[in-house]
């Protein structure tokens, strides 16, 4: 199955997005101080808060090595023949 660029970066962008999201969770859960008990509601408000943040800047993320790996991807494969070789243009008959 051949790929396009555009799906790539797609995909690459998706996935940027999944993990912002993910680095997000793992950021606002960490335990910030030994003992103390972080309120679930606080928890919530500040995943809901970060959410709006990590998930774009993933996706731009994402979306500029999706571009990187296109290009990449486009400068490394063989060039089709036909795209490559130009038309021979009409010639003109030789003069004496």
């Amino acid at each position: 199955m051949k790929t396009s660029g555009s799906s790539i970066v797609k995909k690459f962008a998706i996935l940027g997005f999944i993990f912002g999201e993910a680095y997000m969770f793992f950021t606002v859960a960490s335990p910030r101080l030994k003992g103390v008990d972080i309120p679930a509601l606080s928890i919530a408000i500040r995943v809901a808060a970060l959410s709006l943040l990590f998930g774009p800047f993933g996706l731009a993320l994402g979306t500029g090595v999706g571009l990187l790996v296109d290009g990449l991807y486009r400068s490394l494969r063989p060039a089709d023949a036909s795209k490559t070789q130009p038309t021979a243009a009409p010639q003109e008959p030789e003069r004496l």
